[in-house]
């Protein structure tokens, strides 16, 4: 399991390194400015993977561009960046991104808690055009909680597992234990509802471990 700092800001590198995460998210589409001169100065001054992630508004994010103005962004990003964040409906992207070398995370959000099958499909598309499948889902009951951890034991590996929204956030720590790839954090600013401090979450694991 490794944690992830999402960021959506150069000052905030210095956090997320202080606070050992072992991977960077620069949330672009919650950025604003010369999104290349950023990326490059933040590869500049770290050595930690870099995964860059433009999140459409549909499954979260702020991004409201098609599948081509999301190229037309992450594509000069591409060449300091380690892996890419690619959600379902960009997937027509994926091997010219894979062609320069980085992995790709493919990655699907719903509000809803898909069944058993439907999961288990999800990740069979996804993993048709990612290395790591990323599939984040929202749970409305503590038996839906149980499934997802359930699958998520279960689940063929590498695969990274979240939720979105408040409810049932204690998920967030308890995926990782159960086999997640990545913990999403934050290092002072949520990028997403729900989100640990990459701080907090090191305690809750080490406490549950």
């Amino acid at each position: 399991m490794k944690i992830v700092a999402s960021i959506q800001e150069p000052d905030m590198l210095d956090m997320a390194v202080s606070a050992k995460a072992n991977f960077i998210e620069l949330r672009l589409d919650m950025m604003e400015g010369d999104l290349a001169g950023t990326v490059e100065l933040i590869r500049a001054r770290t050595v930690l993977p870099l995964i860059a992630t433009l999140r459409s508004r549909d499954e979260g994010g702020r991004f409201e561009g098609t599948s081509d103005d999301w190229f037309a962004i992450i594509e000069p990003l591409v060449r300091h960046v380690d892996l890419v964040d690619i959600e379902t409906r960009y997937r027509e992207h994926a091997p010219k991104i894979m062609s320069h070398g980085v992995q790709i995370i493919a990655s699907l959000h719903r509000p809803d808690m898909p069944t058993r099958f439907e999961l288990e499909q999800i990740a069979l598309e996804l993993r048709l055009f990612g290395d790591i499948p990323k599939i984040a889902v929202g749970l409305r009951s503590q038996a839906e909680l149980l499934d997802l951890l359930a699958y998520t034991s279960e689940a063929p590996k590498p695969i990274c597992v979240s939720i979105v929204g408040e409810q049932f956030r204690c998920a967030r720590a308890l995926l990782p234990l159960f086999g997640s790839e990545l913990a999403y954090c934050h290092v002072g600013t949520p990028t997403a509802r729900g989100q640990y401090h990459v701080e907090e979450l090191k305690q809750l694991l080490e406490m549950l471990r």
